[in-house]
């Protein structure tokens, strides 16, 4: 029992750690952008050892990149709850532009 508890943290380490790093990564290198809520998706993905699941919520952005083109991408961190047509500011990489940084709720 303690091994499967000590793999769980581990897991759940690793995820808060890489997300983590994502996001530094992206403040020092990414590049930022105006950017308007699009859609927000609800799910239950988490389940508990106890059976239970607990909601997820994943918001979409929509923005212009550097190179003038549109495109979408998920919230990394929305600490706050948004609405769609919400207008923010946002970090990317562009590498890796279907994933952004909330920066700043601008309204």
């Amino acid at each position: 029992m303690t091994g499967v508890a000590i793999a769980i943290v581990g897991i759940f380490a690793f995820f808060v750690i890489r997300t983590y790093l994502w996001q530094y990564n992206a403040k020092l290198n990414g590049v930022d952008a105006e950017a308007c809520v699009s859609l927000i998706q609800h799910e239950a993905l988490h389940t508990h050892p106890n059976g239970r699941k607990y909601p997820t919520t994943y918001y979409y952005v929509r923005f212009l990149k550097a190179d003038g083109l549109e495109t979408e991408a998920r919230l990394l961190n929305p600490n706050k709850k948004l609405t769609v047509g919400s207008h923010v500011r946002i970090r990317y990489l562009p590498w890796r532009e279907n994933v952004a940084t909330l920066m700043e709720i601008k309204d």
